[in-house]
């Protein structure tokens, strides 16, 4: 598991693709320069983490993570769609439509 005293801690919730407890954190200070998205899943050593848009306040980021599956069966949390699906580095609002052109970021799983 990452050391997140650093991060901003923003919420959590269950995550039922990967049935666990799922922790949210912002990190201001990534080497990118662009605020990242760190989910830390707790019965895995494998975090999420995405870039957030420039214009995206902390609660826009939130708004993202709840946004409810109209698929319950989906096969990944509303939150790494925009990577796994359409290969997006950046959250965004893949409900309304493509991903807007962004500055590269990078959106992965580590261990």
């Amino acid at each position: 598991m990452r050391d997140v005293s650093k991060l901003k801690f923003i919420g959590s919730s269950f995550c039922s693709q990967y049935q666990s407890q799922a922790k949210f954190y912002i990190d201001e200070a990534h080497a990118s320069g662009t605020r990242h998205l760190v989910v830390v899943y707790e019965n895995d050593e494998h975090d999420f983490i995405a870039g957030i848009p420039d214009g995206w306040a902390d609660e826009n980021v939130q708004d993202f993570i709840f946004w409810p599956m109209k698929n319950p069966n989906s096969p990944y949390p509303v939150w790494e769609v925009p990577a796994r699906a359409y290969g997006s580095p950046m959250l965004y609002a893949w409900w309304k439509g493509r991903p807007p052109l962004q500055r590269e970021a990078s959106a992965r799983t580590q261990k």
